[in-house]
């Protein structure tokens, strides 16, 4: 027996006394009292009764990286059915699997199979560590038991002794199953390649690489920088280290890229037969123009003015790209062709690493041009809401969303590819007014109806759509094209659109959608298509011409986290309205002169413009002159850079009269330049240096001899060079007066560019780039064996060769039964019973009445004794009182009437004349 709060019972002394003294009552009832107080205490102490046999907990932990054997997943599946086999009453078996992260594949079970592995985790990483420690999250305190791992023990994150010594506090022991891939006769591994942090432009310069070798052998050395070729040959690997120099000179600034490969025959280990190595040239600052008019007028006014320009055609940025680059100028440049990746690394470059940014209007630039919703809108100085003032027509829409099967594949982030298109669905619902009309439907080989075409004034069930759920089978393009038809012509508003979302992959049966849409075309519907995947695959071809007979648009999402912003572009898109596209006149602004000295005479008119906002906090140096008010030339720091934006068309359709002021070269200028400001002040000689030694990338901030103490800790942001994940910051820590520094488990594979940031500057150290998982590095299945002993030896586990006696030998659990709810049912019938007795079975005991002392007046005045001025009441009362008197003496009555304890004066004058009465012999 123990008690969850024993400080309870000290309430039976002040609760018994009051008890004592006032509730006691002779008998049963007193008894029943007492044993009430009793268990209406006992059960707030919360007692529980302790069993000693309530069964053990076994987690079987399974390493699940690229370093496992192939058949891992099967023989950690045949060692839980052995295990399931032996629960005994009270044993319950759970399954966590881990690579860079640990999941819980089926929590604490006394009963039921596994049915496998089914949680998607990173296999470029295997940290124990961290799925131990989620052993100890998965048994409860209250319990014990053993764990099983099933690992090759080439663990990759922190040290997983600390893990085990956590759970063998707790009593519960680390076992483990090895298993390895064999030991491979021959491996060749490049260990590194060693390249200077920094060289200039067309700078000759040394570099080696190490590779090892387990024995000796001929083999292949290819190296290239940048995709270029630059050596292949024959090298003869003696066993044990090989240090390979090079030579190489770099024309252009920027970020080098090299890839060193071997091979030879009879390699058992390919994984980690490359290396890579990056080297930042360094040179001016230069500006990165993406345009589809590399002749036009911004390209020319840049060359002009002696910057270092580079112009390009869209494509698809990264930080690799970006390093060097001191600002981005995007001309009327739409999302899509920067890539999901690519957005999410420029707002990483311009916030993070203090880059610049221009964005230019037109129409595939600004809201209409896919940035809503994007990582880059909150870069930009204007928001790209759609507002109710914005539009001026009506619109019916209806969504034809894919719910094959295909949907409920998960994306990075945990969600199904459903859920993000769901999102996307949810958000260009959120775009229309209440004049506009739209419905939903999810089509797989059959329609099914979210909701029809309703007016958006009457609510729309969003939530409805956000709960969009994944059927069987793919698509089938004609009967959702025959389900949009049916619905949008329900509609009689003037602009009426089909919007189509279906797998690139999997769009099945079109039937007769030519027709279909030809009747859509006939009544003025247009028709366009998101295709999840790439204009490559199977079906890319047929929704491309679904949305060419439609007369609508194509998008393809290769990643499905674009999705809610590719629908969001095609909802303002179908809009038209987040386009001004007549002539407009402006006018300064007051924060003008940021940009340098811009004559404010002789304004021209912009020939169309994207409609936007100004955000808080904003710059404002141009605004329209038309009932918009809208700003023309936005401005401000963001994070440790600077973004502008100038909403007007520098080179095209709708430049009107821009193209021919002579003030545009000197506005394009400054513009470019202020943005490249960003970054903080360049004074001081603070110094950021970062090297790699497998997945730890480490860093260091070496201040200036005399410099000022920097008045807040500098942070160490941590950038993916390709943008596929957020940046992760840091503080750094002192390590002598001058140097900080900082240290990072680098999570993948790629480009890794680490910036320090210091007060309002950003010191970007050399990136570094790690060719693959430190699990890949030379060693024996021998040293991944050794780390499984000495984490097994922590709480005095052991190496299970059979599963036999496994939860036998687990430590039993205390279960713990909670009394109180018992206590409290007795309780309420105990609390029954003494009502029932106290009414129904106990005799009272009468008490005599004390005499009541009549008080006697100290002095009566005679006319209150004869009665001259008593009250009508007194009267009143008297009557009755001399008539029963009388009815008494007539009947015989020996005993005198019983008299009315005085308790006022009325009471003390009847008495008064009673005695008066008896003197007299009345």
């Amino acid at each position: 027996m123990s008690f969850s709060l024993p400080q309870a019972l000290v309430l039976l002394v002040p609760l018994g006394l009051f008890l004592w003294k006032r509730g006691a009552r002779p008998g049963i009832p007193m008894l029943l009292r007492w044993g009430l107080l009793l268990l209406a205490v006992g059960a707030l102490a919360g007692p529980e009764l302790v069993l000693r046999d309530a069964g053990s907990d076994v987690v079987v932990v399974v390493d699940r990286s690229r370093s496992m054997p192939l058949d891992a997943d099967r023989v950690a599946l045949e060692l839980v059915k052995l295990l399931e086999g032996q629960r005994r009453p009270g044993d319950r078996l759970g399954v966590i699997s881990f690579g860079r992260e640990a999941r819980v594949e089926q929590p604490l079970s006394a009963a039921g199979t596994f049915g496998g592995f089914s949680r998607p985790v990173d296999a470029d990483a295997s940290d124990l560590s961290a799925a131990l420690d989620a052993v100890g999250v998965l048994i409860p305190p209250e319990r014990t038991g053993r764990v099983l791992v099933v690992s090759d023990g080439r663990a990759t994150g922190a040290d997983a002794r600390g893990a085990a010594r956590r759970l063998a506090a707790r009593g519960i022991a680390v076992d483990f199953r090895h298993v390895a891939r064999e030991e491979a006769p021959l491996d060749l591994a490049v260990v590194s390649v060693d390249v200077p942090s920094s060289v200039t432009a067309r700078e000759p310069f040394q570099f080696s690489a190490v590779v090892v070798a387990s024995g000796a052998v001929t083999g292949t050395v290819s190296l290239e920088r940048s995709g270029q070729l630059l050596v292949k040959g024959p090298y003869e690997f003696r066993p044990g280290p090989n240090v390979l120099p090079f030579r190489d000179l770099v024309e252009k600034e920027g970020l080098a890229s090299y890839r060193l490969s071997v091979e030879a025959p009879g390699d058992g280990l390919v994984e980690n037969d490359e290396g890579r190595a990056v080297l930042r040239v360094e040179g001016p600052p230069r500006v990165l123009l993406l345009t589809r008019q590399p002749g036009g007028t911004f390209a020319k006014t840049l060359e002009a003015t002696g910057m270092r320009l580079e112009v390009r055609e869209p494509f698809q940025l990264s930080l690799d790209t970006l390093d060097g680059v001191a600002a981005v100028v995007l001309e009327n440049v739409d999302a899509n062709s920067l890539g999901e990746p690519g957005l999410n690394a420029l707002a990483a470059y311009v916030e993070q690493a203090g880059g610049g940014l221009v964005m230019t209007g037109g129409r595939d630039s600004f809201g209409q041009g896919g940035y809503r919703r994007s990582a880059l809108e909150p870069v930009l100085p204007v928001s790209l809401e759609l507002r109710e003032e914005q539009r001026r027509t009506s619109m019916a829409m209806s969504v034809l969303m894919d719910c094959s099967c295909s949907m409920g594949a998960t994306v990075p982030d945990g969600r199904t590819k459903m859920e993000v298109a769901a999102e996307g669905v949810v958000g260009a619902l959120t775009l229309l007014n209440e004049r506009d009309e739209v419905s939903v439907h999810m089509v797989d080989t059959q329609s099914h109806e979210i909701f029809p075409m309703s007016p958006v004034s009457g609510g729309l069930p969003l939530d409805e759509v956000a709960r969009g759920f994944s059927g069987g089978g793919g698509i089938y393009v004609g009967e959702a094209l025959r389900t949009g038809r049916k619905e949008i012509l329900s509609s009689d508003k003037a602009t009426r659109h089909v919007l189509l979302f279906s797998d690139a992959a999997d769009s099945e049966e079109p039937d007769d959608y030519k027709a279909t849409i030809a009747a859509l075309r006939s009544e003025n519907v247009t028709v366009s298509v998101i295709g999840l995947g790439t204009p490559s695959d199977s079906d890319a071809r047929l929704l491309q011409e679904v949305s060419a007979l439609g007369g609508g648009r194509i998008y393809f999402a290769q990643d499905a986290l674009s999705l809610p912003r590719i629908f969001s572009q095609e909802t303002i898109t179908v809009a038209r309205s987040a386009f001004v596209d007549v002539p407009t006149s402006m006018e300064a602004a007051p924060d003008l002169p940021l940009l340098g000295k811009l004559s404010p005479q002789g304004l021209p008119q912009a020939g169309g413009y994207n409609l936007t906002y100004l955000k808080p906090r904003a710059n404002v140096a141009l605004r329209t002159l038309d009932e918009n008010a809208a700003p023309l030339l936005a401005l401000w720091p963001r994070g440790a850079g600077r973004s502008v934006a100038f909403m007007g068309e520098v080179d095209g359709e709708f430049s009107g009269e821009l193209r021919q002021w002579s003030g545009l070269r000197a506005a394009l200028e400054s513009m470019v330049r202020w943005a490249m400001e960003g970054g903080g002040k360049p004074e001081g000689e603070a110094v950021a240096r970062a090297e790699r030694q497998g997945n730890l990338l480490r860093v260091t901030l070496d201040l200036a001899p005399g410099e000022p103490m920097p008045t807040a800790l500098p942070t160490l942001v941590v950038l993916p060079g390709d943008g596929s994940s957020a940046p992760v910051e840091l503080p750094m820590r002192w390590e002598d007066e001058d140097r900080l520094a900082a240290e990072y488990t680098l999570p993948g594979r790629g480009t890794w560019h680490p910036v320090v940031k210091l007060g309002n500057r950003a010191l970007r150290a050399p990136p570094v780039a790690l060719p693959y998982a430190p699990e890949f590095e030379p060693g024996s299945p021998k040293e991944g064996r050794a780390v499984l002993d000495a984490v097994a030896a922590v709480g005095g586990g052991v190496e299970r060769l059979s599963m036999v006696g496994l939860f036998a030998e687990a430590p039993v659990s205390e279960g713990r039964v909670a009394l109180a709810p018992w206590l409290v049912g007795f309780a309420v019938l105990v609390l029954l019973a003494e009502v029932v007795v106290r009414r129904f079975f106990s005799t009272p005991q009468l008490r005599k009445p004390a005499p009541a002392k009549v008080s006697r007046p100290a002095q009566v005045p005679a006319m209150a004794t004869a009665g001259a001025t008593a009250s009508a009441p007194a009267r009143a009362r008297e009557a009755p009182r001399e008539a029963g008197q009388e009815q008494s003496s007539a009947e015989g009555d020996a005993k005198p009437p019983p008299e009315k304890p005085a308790g006022n004066v009325d009471s003390a004058l009847e008495a008064a004349r009673a005695r008066s009465r008896k003197r007299l012999g009345r």
